[in-house]
């Protein structure tokens, strides 16, 4: 029993009972930072996400306002023909019968605009501001450098000068990296 009594001394538990603490809190603090950083990293990945996701809208919406001042640029407005129903309905009128169910809308849209006797026409200042919007629109966002210096190319037949004087100015300015946005 003296051995026992040897055995159980306080101060002996109390020299190895502040070790054990002390590596059980550095242990539970460890695993605290690593699920905090596990977790920090999964939504920094999120956000990632979302940040794409949001840019991918921007840049069709950007792209859709792009092309309808392209549209005015080339000094005429849009058709009078859009819709699917119209063309069924004109068909009708016509008593043309479409060819099957993959029947070509766009191409007959396309048709009567060019056939059309009346077409709507913008001013020559709305067509000039058109030239300048397509140019600065693309300087501040490089990846619409490439489709407005084809667009300003192929509107060299319209308007050579306004047409040469952006395309100086774009093809200056394109970017030697990638296609990076610049805010």
């Amino acid at each position: 029993m003296i051995t026992a009594e040897k055995n159980m001394d306080p101060n002996d538990i109390k020299d190895w009972l502040i070790p054990i603490a002390s590596f059980a809190g550095i242990i539970s603090t460890s695993a605290g930072v690593w699920l905090a950083l596990k977790e920090y990293r999964l939504k920094l990945r999120a956000e990632q996400r979302l940040a794409e996701s949001t840019r991918a809208e921007t840049d069709i919406r950007l792209f859709t306002h792009f092309t309808d001042i392209l549209e005015v640029a080339t000094g005429r407005k849009r058709d009078p023909v859009y819709s699917k129903e119209v063309a069924e309905t004109l068909l009708e009128k016509l008593k043309i019968e479409p060819l099957d169910a993959n029947f070509d809308y766009r191409a007959l849209r396309e048709k009567i605009a060019t056939s059309a006797l009346l077409h709507s026409w913008v001013g020559t200042s709305s067509s000039d501001a058109a030239f300048a919007s397509i140019t600065t629109l693309a300087l501040r966002h490089n990846v619409l450098i490439p489709s407005a210096i084809q667009a300003l190319e192929s509107f060299k037949d319209w308007k050579p000068e306004l047409a040469e004087k952006y395309l100086t100015l774009l093809r200056n300015a394109r970017p030697a990296t990638g296609n990076r946005e610049v805010d």
